[in-house]
């Protein structure tokens, strides 16, 4: 029995190692995102687009090792609860992915013309907070942090809100009194929302790996 323990723990060991890579690749991705939105560099773009697909891929591999895990280990307790999180969680990652491609989309097919400096600079301040967020709880996921860890790991997320709901207002106040502007603030829109969504997604990894430990569901948000 305690040699069949020991190999489920080291099964949900790896598992969990695996989203930490996933993590890293996804952050790693934000962050070309962030760079793109600054310089507005079309090549970027498109190569962060492409990049994407090797996020899918990485994602259905850990599905695919959770499935096996479950079915050939049977793990129990925390250790269950942990191998379930590793797939919710690369679900979780790869949709957080998507939000890095669709910020080089709008950059790469819709963005014609330089967007204007100030509102791309609050925006990269509230993209950092969020991958911020991430990077924190995904650390903390892999390596079993306790709930107080993960709970400060999360805990600029009303200031993100606040932050996106701030920027909406000086966007839309712009878009009224400018119609020349309505397609950039267009794009502007879609692209704060994005990196806002990251930092909602955060908030689930963190309650996620805050049941594995505890066995109950926060609500982070």
């Amino acid at each position: 029995m305690p040699e069949s323990l020991n190999l489920v723990q080291k099964r949900r060991s790896h598992l969990q190692g695996a989203v930490g890579d996933l993590g890293a690749r996804v952050v790693e991705a934000l962050h070309r995102s962030v760079e793109c939105l600054k310089t507005q560099d079309k090549a970027l773009a498109a190569d962060i687009i492409a990049g994407d697909q090797l996020i899918n891929q990485q994602r259905r591999l850990l599905e695919q090792e959770c499935l096996v895990t479950l079915a050939a280990y049977k793990p129990a307790g925390e250790d269950l609860r942990a191998v379930g999180a590793c797939m919710e969680l690369a679900s979780e990652l790869e949709r957080i992915g998507d939000y890095a491609a669709d910020v080089a989309r709008i950059i790469e097919r819709d963005v014609q013309a330089p967007l204007p400096a100030e509102p791309v600079t609050a925006i990269v301040e509230l993209a950092e907070d969020a991958i911020d967020m991430l990077e924190q709880t995904l650390a903390a996921f892999v390596v079993n942090g306790s709930e107080a860890t993960l709970r400060a790991a999360v805990e600029k997320e009303s200031e993100v809100d606040r932050e996106e709901d701030e920027f909406i207002a000086q966007v839309l106040e712009r878009m009224c009194a400018d119609a020349a502007f309505a397609a950039t603030g267009t794009y502007l829109l879609w692209i704060v929302h994005n990196y806002e969504r990251v930092a909602d997604r955060a908030t689930n990894v963190a309650e996620r790996a805050i049941y594995v430990a505890s066995g109950h569901t926060p609500d982070l948000d």
